[in-house]
């Protein structure tokens, strides 16, 4: 009894520490930024999120406060972290966790100030450069960031949000902790289903980039319409980099364009209330050297829900995918191969239905909670 007193204690106290997660870059509304870590902890702190978002608002017990993300990339690199500095100074908070590297400095000047400052890495940033098209001048990029991370590694404490990027920070001698970017279980229970209609409609959610193999998944259903199965595809994101225009352009646009459902970047809630109604979820991700090596967070996110998916054929991809039972993998740049993939499952309802069971049998291994025990421990070590 004195023992539970003293945790009731311990977090009663925590709950009036000042945390705040900042972000230039992702929306408020992000799945690690607040669906996983800013949930999670406002059950210790008082927690503050400044990051992309349309008005000021307390949701979920989260103060969040607007900030602007310029679309201009020069601006935003050169004037960005200022911005953010004024506003997360005025938040007072003991400890700040920034999320993208264009905040780098403006942690360095909160560690001035006397503030812990963890910098959460989502992705090999170094390597993304050189896949990323819109960038100009990678090489000065590169050094640019690599001068900056040397800082960071330096100063803050690092979340790694991938085994694969543990030996290039551990070579550095970082302080670092690997926070994976597993579901939060008891989000997704809402929307578990192991009893899918094996109807021709498949879904996918998350950022719309041309890497994301929507251009071959549209291929693919154009393939099939050929053959005579029409599938509709819900799609739930953000569109980036002119991929509108690239999709507009294909020679068979008018052939597919109403099996083409574009809902737009919606809270997560929203999005999976979509995916009742697929039968199978799209995990297809272009070769590159940052996404060949680590998770994409659909894949786990479709476990929990108990969706058949099709993932890319990566080793890593499929270790988890195939290895469980829970999918099938298909070459991401073959349109002719995702078709099949898509087809194969459509045709065999019972393999889908024992997917949808294996996969709810298999991501208790892979949950957030396991995640966030690590980092909270960071986090009550920096604020002791």
């Amino acid at each position: 009894m004195e023992l539970a007193l003293c945790f009731n204690i311990a977090d009663s106290l925590a709950s009036k520490i000042k945390i705040c997660h900042l972000s230039s870059v992702h929306l408020a509304l992000d799945t690690r930024l607040f669906y996983r870590f800013c949930q999670s902890l406002s059950q210790h702190y008082d927690v503050t999120l400044i990051a992309v978002h349309p008005k000021k608002e307390i949701r979920n017990n989260i103060a969040i406060i607007p900030f602007r993300r310029f679309k201009n990339k020069i601006l935003r690199v050169l004037v960005t972290w200022f911005l953010m500095l004024v506003k997360a100074l005025k938040v007072n908070a003991r400890l700040y966790h920034i999320h993208d590297p264009e905040l780098i400095p403006c942690g360095l000047f909160l560690k001035i100030f006397g503030k812990k400052v963890i910098f959460d890495i989502h992705e090999n940033i170094a390597e993304d450069i050189f896949d990323k098209p819109w960038i100009q001048n990678k090489k000065l990029l590169h050094s640019f960031f690599l001068f900056f991370e040397r800082l960071a590694i330096k100063n803050f404490w690092i979340f790694l949000a991938e085994n694969s990027y543990e030996p290039r920070y551990k070579a550095m001698g970082a302080n670092y902790e690997i926070v994976l970017n597993y579901p939060d279980l008891k989000f997704f229970h809402a929307y578990e289903n192991v009893n899918r209609n094996p109807v021709p409609r498949i879904f996918y959610i998350g950022i719309l980039l041309r890497s994301r193999g929507i251009i071959e998944i549209a291929e693919a259903i154009y393939i099939l319409k050929l053959r005579g199965t029409e599938v509709h595809f819900d799609i739930v994101g953000e569109l980036y980099t002119g991929l509108d225009a690239e999709l507009d352009a294909l020679p068979f646009i008018s052939e597919i364009k109403k099996q083409l459902h574009f809902h737009g970047r919606l809270p997560l809630e929203q999005g999976y209330e979509i995916s009742r109604n697929a039968a199978i979820g799209m995990c297809i991700i272009h070769p590159m050297k940052n996404s060949i090596g680590s998770y994409p967070t659909k894949m786990f996110e479709f476990m929990a829900i108990g969706l058949p998916q099709i993932v890319s054929n990566f080793p890593l991809y499929e270790s988890v995918a195939v290895g469980h039972h829970c999918g099938i993998s298909a070459d991401p740049k073959n349109p002719e191969d995702i078709a099949n993939a898509i087809e194969n499952l459509l045709q065999n309802p019972t393999t889908m239905r024992l997917m949808s069971e294996n996969g709810l049998k298999e991501i208790g291994q892979y949950s957030w909670d396991s995640q966030f025990q690590k980092a909270l421990l960071v986090y009550q070590k920096l604020l002791m």
